[in-house]
């Protein structure tokens, strides 16, 4: 989905949003399969939701969605960040982790992989204390 910024401006806003040292957004690579909801749920790794890196990731991509050439509901984000210079993706680990709690839903869009945030995903960020900052 096509974004109205640079990725120089995503990955500012990952870092600012997580300090660590892997933010989490990517650059959608060759093999990468991110408007396929099968790719998001393969190869398992073990992470929990309850780390800065997830609360960090979920307010990044809500963030990056308000800038989208689409108008998306509140609470939705895309699969695939078509950003004015390149194409950049959620992280795959945390997004399965999203999936697997029930924190976001899947969907189309018309040809377009979106992930709307569920009753649980809103509590989560309710328990941040920023949950009617995207409504």
């Amino acid at each position: 989905m096509r974004i109205g910024q640079r990725s120089a401006y995503a990955t500012r806003l990952a870092r600012s949003l997580y300090k660590g040292d892997s933010p989490p957004i990517s650059m959608v690579m060759a093999n990468d399969q991110p408007l396929r909801l099968e790719w998001w749920t393969s190869n398992a790794q073990p992470e929990s939701a309850e780390s800065e890196r997830h609360s960090g990731a979920l307010l990044l991509y809500l963030e990056l969605a308000k800038s989208s050439k689409v108008t998306l509901p509140p609470y939705t984000f895309p699969a695939r960040l078509d950003l004015d210079d390149q194409s950049m993706r959620p992280d795959k680990g945390v997004m399965k982790v999203f999936l697997e709690r029930g924190l976001v839903t899947p969907r189309m869009m018309g040809a377009q992989l979106v992930f709307d945030l569920t009753d649980d995903g809103r509590a989560y960020l309710d328990a941040l204390g920023i949950g009617n900052d995207r409504g």
